[in-house]
């Protein structure tokens, strides 16, 4: 399968999942929603950048723990589970950039991003019960996963890597409209907002580690 097709591919599966999803077509969201990151992480696999080795593989088990992720979130009281499989997925996501750029924490960047975290835990935090402490970690590691993801990208020339910052934006953004949709109020199409943004985001990240010469 060709780069466009295997694409395509993927937008066809994020979009019927999105449509599932929306229309409450519920087996067959849960069967297209991990289907599409999996497609994700294949389209990384045919692609890999054997050049940048030791990051395309971090990225590649970041990936691997946001599958997990989207497999615990299909059943509500798995959401600590989801919520943990996609902390460690940050986890990794972080190790990758530091391993390309090293730490970098940038005041123009980490202050917006502090202060937008406090104000969205803030919000969320009467409605969060016994998960006050484990959404506090979670938003920490993403917050600080946006920074690093973030000062990557303003420090690196290559093509790939200047896509990093907007895809760790779109991640932050997909887990605040998560945490304002779960623990604040019900938003209107929440889930094409979530989905669209998460996918694009992880497919970003996935095209960080790939063949510079083929992408």
């Amino acid at each position: 399968m060709n780069q466009t097709a295997f694409k395509s591919f993927i937008f066809i599966s994020a979009l019927l999942a999105i449509i599932a999803d929306f229309f409450e077509i519920n087996l067959l969201f849960y069967f297209l929603k991990p289907l599409t990151t999996s497609l994700i992480i294949l389209f990384l696999l045919k692609h890999l950048d054997t050049a940048a080795k030791v990051y395309s593989n971090l990225i590649i088990i970041g990936l691997l723990f946001c599958l997990g992720g989207d497999t615990f979130l299909l059943i509500p009281d798995f959401f600590v589970f989801g919520l943990g499989s996609f902390l460690i997925g940050h986890l990794w996501f972080i190790a990758a950039f530091v391993k390309e750029n090293g730490w970098k924490f940038p005041h123009k960047t980490g202050i917006p991003l502090t202060v937008f975290g406090s104000i969205l835990y803030g919000l969320i935090y009467p409605n969060l019960g016994k998960l006050f402490l484990p959404v506090a970690v979670y938003m920490t590691v993403v917050v600080v996963m946006s920074w690093q993801g973030i000062a990557f990208t303003r420090n690196s020339t290559k093509i790939t890597f200047k896509r990093v910052g907007l895809a760790v934006s779109l991640f932050l953004f997909s887990d605040a409209f998560i945490a304002l949709n779960k623990f604040y109020a019900p938003i209107s199409f929440s889930g094409v907002i979530i989905l669209t943004t998460y996918w694009m985001a992880i497919f970003l990240i996935a095209k960080s580690a790939t063949n510079r010469e083929e992408i």
